[in-house]
Formats: C-alpha cells, structure tokens, sequence
C-alpha cells in the first residue's frame, strides 16, 4: 500500500542463542538467617579490622607485660642462708663399730675413712644405725642461731632380707659424745638431745647436749651428731635444720654427702658376720663369738 511504511528487519540472532536459547539473568535467592548483601557491605570490613585490632592488642599486651615479669622474677633470686654445713654419713661407733646390710658377699672390711667408698660400690646400706655428723657455721661475722633439729622420713619399706657384716669384733671408747638420738620406728620421729660422757680422765665428766637455740658464725662453728635407729623399716630421712639471723628465718633440708636422703634399714634377725683377719673370711657371729 501506498504510504506505509515497510516492517523492520528482525533483529540478528546469535549462533549461541540459536543453540542454547536466550541467556537468563542471574537470580539472587535469599537463605534465612544469613545478612543480606547490602548489611554484608556494611558490616563486613569494620568486622574484620575491628578483629584485627583486638588480636595485635592482645598480642602487644602479651609482649609488654609477660617479659617484664619474668625479667622481674630473674632480678630477684633466692637469697641463700646465712650458714653452710658439711656430712659424715658413714661413722663407726668409737671409730670401729658398724654393720650394714650387702646383698652379697663383700671383701674384706676396710678402715673407717675409707667406709663411704667402700659401702658405695657394694650398694651397702647401713644395717639398724647411721651416725651423721653435720659440722654447721656461718658465712659471715653475724651471728646465726639454729632454732630447732627435725627429721623427716619420706619412704618407708620393709627391712632389706640382706645378711649383715659387722666392720669389727667389738670395741669400746673412753668418750660417749654429746648427741641426738633418733628413733626412725615412730610415725613422727624426733631428735632427743643427749648428754655425752668423757672417762678418758681420772674423773669423767658429762658433756652437756646441744640445747637450742644455739648461735654459730663463721669463727665459731658447731658439730652435731645424729644417731638414727631402726629395727622395722627400711627408712629413707632427711634432717631439716631452723635458722634465723638478722631478722631472717629459713629452714636447710641437709641429706648424705651427695645431698640424697639419709638411708638405715633395721638388721633384726638377718644374718650376721664378722671378719675373721687370721683366716681371712666371714665367719658369723657364733664363730666368731660375737652375738647380734
């Protein structure tokens, strides 16, 4: 017709839209509970730095006081006692009476200032008593009084099933020193002051116990011996010594020559033998005429 005007041309279409049809928008679908994108953008970031921020504070935190304190706690060391002390763990009565308990058969005995070596490399323990002697002084001028002797027992076991060897054929001594006397066989130990006896003189004299509180220094040391005693344990003990000097007050624990507990087993109804020199063996005590 006349005056109109033609159709327009269809639009192209193309291969891909030809082969799979139009493409479709994509579609955003809500999951309850989670924030929506536009609360997503608002409070996504601050989250993070605000998160960020909390974790380096803790961490600045951390590095400022955690050193200061350990540096704090290095800066101050215990101060030591006032005092040092020396052990004798391994005495005979009047330098020649002693047994102990050997698992098997020892050489022959040795001489009393040899007894620690030759106990030690035969796993010996001391069989009924140990007699300890702690020499104790001051480290300085000032005065160090010793307040009280306690002995503590940290293991108990049943007395070793070893034979006992006696270190001599019976002796005797003119002196009977002052000492302390433990019974190892009570639940609750304590260390009794005695008197000592010297008859070595036309008259014998007593020689007063230790009575505390006592003072020692650096020029006036003092000895203590401990007689400790057991028949029903095999008892490992330290003696715990109370000190005060200058306004201080502590407590040294003191052990064997190498600083581990003090260690006597009770020797009743174990074997006994003593050391025939002239036939060089271990006889025992019926032998040799000597009882347990």
């Amino acid at each position: 017709m006349s005056g109109s005007k033609p159709a327009p041309a269809p639009e192209a279409v193309s291969e891909r839209e030809a082969a799979h049809g139009p493409e479709l928008a994509p579609v955003h679908a809500r999951v309850p509970g989670l924030p929506s994108e536009r609360r997503r953008r608002r409070w996504g970031w601050p989250a993070v730095v605000g998160g960020a921020l909390a974790v380096v504070g803790a961490m600045t935190l951390g590095a400022v006081l955690l050193p200061g304190k350990a540096r704090e706690r290095a800066a101050e060391p215990p101060v030591p006692p006032p005092l040092t002390w020396t052990v004798s763990s391994h005495l005979w009565k009047n330098g020649c009476g002693h047994t102990y308990l050997v698992e098997r058969t020892p050489p022959p005995p040795p001489e009393a200032a040899d007894a620690r070596s030759w106990a030690t490399a035969r796993g010996a323990v001391h069989g009924g008593e140990t007699l300890v002697r702690v020499s104790v002084q001051g480290k300085g001028a000032a005065a160090v009084v010793l307040q009280a002797l306690h002995v503590r027992v940290v293991e108990r076991d049943a007395p070793l099933p070893w034979a006992g060897y006696r270190m001599d054929d019976g002796c005797g001594g003119a002196v009977t020193p002052r000492r302390f006397e433990v019974d190892l066989d009570r639940p609750r130990p304590v260390a009794r002051a005695l008197d000592g006896y010297d008859a070595s003189g036309q008259e014998g004299r007593t020689l007063p116990a230790v009575s505390f509180p006592y003072a020692v220094s650096l020029t006036e040391p003092e000895e203590l011996l401990v007689s400790a005693a057991t028949a029903t344990c095999d008892c490992r003990w330290y003696l715990e010594l109370e000190w005060s000097s200058e306004g201080r007050r502590g407590t040294v624990r003191i052990g064997d020559e190498d600083g581990r507990p003090f260690r006597t087993s009770g020797a009743k109804g174990r074997p006994l033998y003593g050391y025939d020199s002239v036939e060089r063996a271990w006889i025992t005590g019926g032998e040799s005429g000597q009882g347990g």
